[in-house]
């Protein structure tokens, strides 16, 4: 299954900053969280659904409290990230 980022989710993903670690430490995390991101999805698929009216037909997991929406193509062989936020951001 292919895993596709859309632009926004992208943006949001690469704003990821830390006061608290270096430039590498932050990068590190960073390729991490990506893969734990992909592989929880891969593993749940559609198996958890969105909770918010909005995002009907959709699908929502969390990881390290950010909270991602996904969707699958007809075929189910393409995910698509349409939503990412850490669960302290506001809309």
């Amino acid at each position: 299954m292919g895993i596709i980022w859309l632009k926004t989710t992208i943006e949001s993903f690469e704003s990821i900053k830390s006061e608290h670690f270096s430039h590498t430490e932050t990068a590190e995390y960073k390729l991490e969280l990506l893969e734990r991101i992909e592989e929880k999805i891969r593993t749940l698929g559609s198996s958890t659904r969105a909770d918010k009216p909005e995002w009907e037909g959709s699908h929502k997991t969390i990881v390290d409290k950010f909270i991602i929406y996904y969707f699958f193509s007809p075929d189910k062989q393409t995910c698509f990230i349409e939503y990412f936020r850490h669960s302290s951001q506001h809309y």
